[in-house]
């Protein structure tokens, strides 16, 4: 499982220039609900209300000295993770699936921030912190998670990073169509 919950939340409110776009945008964390509820989509399954904001800025704040402290080599704080878990319950459910009995652990998750903080402490637990990444590319702050069997990827998304470092490294033209290379160190 990779860690999407930590990746998304660390990574709102990083600057990105967008493929086309001629500057950086640099989008506010969480502003308002209609905007939070587009940011954070992927992730909950219901619209986030005003009364939700305080405390997703707060979670996503911590997801993101999580991520910090996890490139940088150091253990991230638990007890602030815990605590935005804390109202969490589940409780087990007997189903029926084929004529096989089985159980099912149902959650039930009071708040948006309680169901992050639940998934989030679920992916530390099985994270391999030595493949949290964050972009090759100095221009990009972003982090990701390094899937590749080789431990090798270098920027978390084809388009636009992969591109842009490619169009970097080749050859620029003079006037007289000579190639000149750009500085070694310069990117």
């Amino acid at each position: 499982m990779p860690p999407e919950v930590l990746v998304h939340l660390a990574n709102i409110g990083q600057p990105r220039r967008p493929r086309g776009a001629a500057a950086r945008l640099v989008p506010s964390v969480l502003p308002d609900p209609d905007t939070a509820t587009g940011q954070l989509a992927s992730l909950v399954p219901r619209p986030v209300a005003a009364a939700d904001l305080p405390g997703l800025r707060r979670f996503q704040r911590a997801a993101a000295r999580t991520a910090e402290n996890l490139l940088a080599g150091q253990a991230p704080d638990c007890r602030v993770l815990n605590a935005f878990a804390r109202d969490s319950t589940a409780y087990v459910e007997l189903e029926l699936v084929d004529g096989v009995l089985g159980r099912n652990l149902v959650w039930d998750d009071p708040s948006i921030v309680a169901g992050l903080a639940r998934r989030l402490i679920a992916e530390l637990a099985i994270l391999e912190p030595g493949r949290l990444r964050r972009c090759a590319r100095r221009e990009c702050p972003l982090i990701f998670n390094d899937t590749t069997r080789s431990r090798t990827q270098r920027w978390p998304a084809e388009d636009p990073c992969g591109w842009r470092e490619r169009q970097h490294r080749r050859p620029h033209r003079t006037a007289a169509g000579q190639p000149t290379w750009p500085a070694a160190n310069g990117r």
